[in-house]
């Protein structure tokens, strides 16, 4: 390299490194605060809206105790390959309430029974979504006579019939099941809301699936959906319990906090369902139903909310 060259190559770093350190003392002696700077591990953590939405909000749970009572309806039957295609009219019926020889003689699930989970959605807790299953039973009354319409045998009818367990027996037992979802309202009335004592009236009003059993038989034929087992439990044509029709319903009442968190229920329910193809013999049977059902129910609530933070 010529030595002119090497003079402006050493003349350049001469003038870089007298910059640098130039700079170097424009820099201030305060020490830095390690201390003070952000640290990723201090960030507050945050909570899914899926975590928030099971503990955050007011939940309550309660299991109960009904008594129905169903208006007479018209129950059509049929049965195409033994030429029948009939109507019973204005068939009476009654419940079966499992408790009425004795309290908690039973399972807590074989008598007519409720069970309601839900949510309260609005920040007053006012407002709230549940969803419920209301267990009721439904027996046509033996000994009472009814109008026969149709066709029996291939021929036509219109005739009477006694009711008996040979000649017609109709029941939706281990359940004339609604299941449902359900706006529920609630106004406080004595108390603030879920205080010991406080009372508070409930309105709800809900839609749904029917869930029925059947055990019936008709002309002295009698139908079988088959044992009562894991494999058998659900169906739209066969199966233990059958999604057989829709429901819908409106209830209200009163809920009284016994002991916080625990409170009682006491409502009344009058509900319309359409029922299709409930199993028979050879065939099925349609029918709609009217049903009013009292209900005691006992409750726990729980309320994610901190203490603090409500109005």
């Amino acid at each position: 390299m010529k030595p002119s060259i090497k003079v402006c190559l050493l003349t350049a770093l001469i003038l870089i490194s007298t910059s640098a350190i130039s700079r170097a003392g424009d820099l201030p002696d305060t020490p830095i605060d390690l201390s003070s700077t952000p640290s990723v591990t201090s960030a507050p953590s945050v909570s899914s809206p899926i975590t928030r939405f099971f503990t955050e909000g007011e939940w309550y749970f309660s299991w109960g105790y009904n008594k129905e009572t169903w208006a007479p309806s018209d129950i059509h039957v049929s049965q195409p390959s033994l030429g029948n295609d009939f109507t019973i009219h204005n068939v009476k019926g009654h419940d079966e309430p499992g408790w009425d020889t004795g309290i908690f003689n039973k399972g807590l699930f074989a008598p007519q029974t409720n069970i309601r989970i839900g949510r309260f959605v609005d920040e007053d807790r006012t407002l709230a979504v549940e969803l419920s299953l209301d267990h009721t039973k439904y027996t046509s009354t033996n000994g009472q006579t009814a109008t026969v319409t149709g066709t029996i045998n291939g021929a036509p009818v219109n005739t009477t019939m006694q009711l008996d367990d040979n000649t017609f027996r109709y029941n939706l037992h281990n359940g004339a099941n609604h299941l449902m979802i359900n706006v529920v309202k609630r106004l406080p009335l004595i108390g603030a809301t879920n205080e010991s004592l406080s009372l508070a009236a409930i309105g709800k009003a809900g839609i749904g699936l029917m869930v029925p059993h059947s055990d019936n038989t008709v002309l002295g034929n009698k139908n079988n959906v088959g044992e009562k087992k894991f494999s058998n439990y659900f169906g739209t044509s066969n199966g233990w319990w059958q999604f057989d029709g829709w429901t819908v319903g409106i209830e209200a009442g009163v809920r009284l906090v016994l002991v916080k968190p625990v409170y009682l229920e006491l409502t009344d329910k009058v509900a319309y369902s359409r029922l299709y193809n409930i199993p028979v013999y050879q065939g099925t049977a349609h029918q709609s139903l009217w049903m009013n059902e009292v209900i005691l129910s006992l409750g726990f609530t729980y309320d994610g909310v901190k203490k603090g933070a409500k109005n």
